[in-house]
C-alpha cells in the first residue's frame, strides 16, 4: 500500500467532507497536519473537526517557528499552502518524528522557476556548484560565504534543479513528502497535474482513492459529469472569438508581447469583446466572474465585470457560488523550461490536459458547484475546444 493516497473526484463531490469524516473516526492518538488554499477552510476545519483541537500556527517571530512549536507539542495542525512552502529541515525532521499525517486539500506548488540573472547564474555554475546527471544542482563550496548563499540553502534541501544550464528551477523539497507517515491529496485530475509529473521524477508512487457518500473508498467510481456540463453554455461568437482562433493567441507570451506595446491594440480589443459580451448577457455586476494574467487584469478589465475577477489558479474555495456569467480571457501553457526539464528527465507532459483540469478548477469555483446554469465566454480557440472535449 502506498504512503501517498490521491483522492482524486470531481469538482463539488464531497471531497472535503469525506476526509472530515475519516478525521473525526481516527483515534485520539492519530496526529494531522492539514493544508488547504484558504483562511477561511482553515476555520472550516477547525469547526468541523472539534475533537481533534486543531490549532493554527501563531506568529513568533515567524509563523514557521509556530509551526514547529505546535508539531513539538504534538498538536493538529491546520495552516495554508503559502506556510507549507516555507518547510525547512527542522520542520521536517520535526514532523518526521512525531509520525503525523499530511493531508493538502489540493495540489502543492512544487514547481518554479527561480529569478537569478545569467550571470549570476553562470558564477555559480563555475565556482559553486555542480549539475548531477539527475539534473540536481550540487553545491561544492561547501565553505561559501556571500550573497549566493540562497542558492546554497536550496542545494542543501536538494530543491535547485537546473534545465540547460541556463535556468534554475526550485523543485518543493521532496524529503517534506518523505517526513509523513501517510498522506492523502483532494483533488481533480490529478494525473494531468505538475504535482504527479513532480511525484514521477522522483519515482513516488501513489494509490488512487474515490469519494462515494461523503465516504473515502478504494472502489473505482464514475462520475456523471454530463450533470455539470450539461449546465455550461459556452458563448458561440465568432467575431467575438475571433481574437483568440491562433494556437498562442492569449497565452502568458502573447500577454507579454502585446504589454511592451504601449496603448496595445490587441488588449483594447480584447476588453471590448468582453464588454460587448457582459453588455449581452445583461447579468448583475456581482455575477460577473473573469479572469486573464494577474498582471495584465488592470489593462483587460472593463466596466460591469473588472471587480469580478478571480484568479488563475483559484481551487478550493466556495466564495463565488453566486457567479453565473463568466470569462475566461487565458490560454494555459506549462511554463517552457518546466514542460522541458521533466520531458527531457523521461516524464511526459500533457500540455491540454494540463490546460484543461487548469480551466475546470477555476470554472467550478461558480455556481456551477451547485448544478446551476453558467455561461461562459471563452475567446480561446484551443482552451474552448478542451472544455468542449471533457469527458472524466
Amino acid at each position: 500500500m502506498s504512503q501517498v493516497k490521491i483522492i482524486d473526484a470531481v469538482c463539488a463531490t464531497g471531497k472535503t467532507t469525506s476526509i472530515i469524516n475519516k478525521i473525526n473516526r481516527s483515534s485520539p492518538e492519530e496526529k494531522f497536519i492539514y493544508i488547504t488554499p484558504f483562511l477561511t477552510e482553515v476555520q472550516r476545519i477547525k469547526e468541523s473537526c472539534v475533537s481533534k483541537n486543531f490549532c493554527e500556527p501563531k506568529k513568533m517571530g515567524t509563523k514557521i517557528k509556530g509551526i514547529k512549536q505546535l508539531i513539538k507539542k504534538g498538536q493538529n495542525i491546520v495552516s495554508t499552502h503559502a506556510l507549507f512552502s516555507h518547510f525547512d529541515q527542522e520542520t521536517i525532521e520535526l514532523a518526521y518524528l512525531n509520525n503525523y499525517t499530511l493531508i493538502l486539500d489540493e495540489v502543492a506548488n512544487v514547481v518554479e522557476p527561480v529569478n537569478i540573472s545569467q550571470s549570476d547564474l553562470k558564477l555559480i555554475l563555475e565556482n559553486c556548484a555542480t549539475v548531477a546527471p539527475d539534473g540536481k544542482l550540487v553545491w561544492y563550496a561547501t565553505d561559501y560565504k556571500g550573497e549566493f548563499e540562497k542558492y546554497k540553502r536550496l542545494c542543501d534541501l536538494e530543491s535547485l534543479m537546473v534545465c540547460n544550464n541556463t535556468v534554475f528551477l526550485w523543485m518543493f523539497p521532496i524529503s517534506v513528502f518523505k517526513a509523513f507517515k501517510e498522506i492523502y491529496i483532494l483533488t481533480y485530475m490529478f494525473d494531468a497535474q505538475l504535482q504527479s509529473y513532480y511525484y514521477k521524477y522522483y519515482n513516488i508512487e501513489w494509490e488512487n482513492l474515490y469519494v462515494k457518500d461523503f465516504e473515502i473508498t478504494n472502489e473505482p467510481q464514475q462520475y456523471d459529469i454530463n450533470k455539470y456540463k450539461k449546465h455550461i453554455n459556452i458563448y458561440e461568437n465568432k467575431k467575438a472569438n475571433a481574437i483568440g482562433d491562433l494556437d498562442y493567441t492569449l497565452s502568458a507570451s502573447w500577454y507579454r508581447r502585446n504589454d511592451a506595446q504601449e496603448n496595445s491594440i490587441l488588449f483594447n480589443e480584447l476588453k471590448k469583446k468582453c464588454t460587448t459580451y457582459y453588455r449581452y448577457m445583461n447579468t448583475p455586476s456581482q455575477k460577473n466572474m473573469w479572469t486573464c494574467y494577474k498582471d495584465y487584469r488592470e489593462k483587460v478589465g472593463g466596466a460591469g465585470y473588472k471587480k469580478g475577477f478571480v484568479s488563475l489558479g483559484s481551487r478550493a474555495t466556495n466564495m463565488y457560488i453566486e457567479k453565473e456569467c463568466l470569462a475566461y480571457l487565458a490560454n494555459i501553457y506549462l511554463n517552457p523550461y518546466i514542460a522541458q526539464f521533466f520531458n527531457s528527465k523521461g516524464v511526459k507532459v500533457n500540455e491540454d490536459l494540463y490546460a484543461l483540469s487548469e480551466m475546470l478548477q477555476w470554472i467550478f469555483r461558480s455556481a456551477i458547484r451547485e448544478e446551476k446554469d453558467i455561461n461562459i465566454y471563452i475567446p480561446s480557440k484551443r482552451m474552448r475546444e478542451l472544455l468542449k472535449s471533457w469527458e472524466k
